[in-house]
């Protein structure tokens, strides 16, 4: 799953995907995580 962590309690952690939508994930089915720095923004055509 690839989202930003909101938070980690209690053994579950909540995750925002893209679409918004907030996951509980359990910590127990995660293999590994990675920080991920924000994507550049887009860069409008030239007209």
């Amino acid at each position: 799953m690839v989202g930003v962590l909101e938070s980690w309690a209690d053994g579950v952690l909540k995750v925002r995907r893209r679409d918004g939508e907030l996951v509980d994930v359990p910590e127990g089915i995660i293999a590994a995580g990675k920080v991920v720095p924000p994507a550049p923004p887009r860069r409008r055509p030239r007209s």
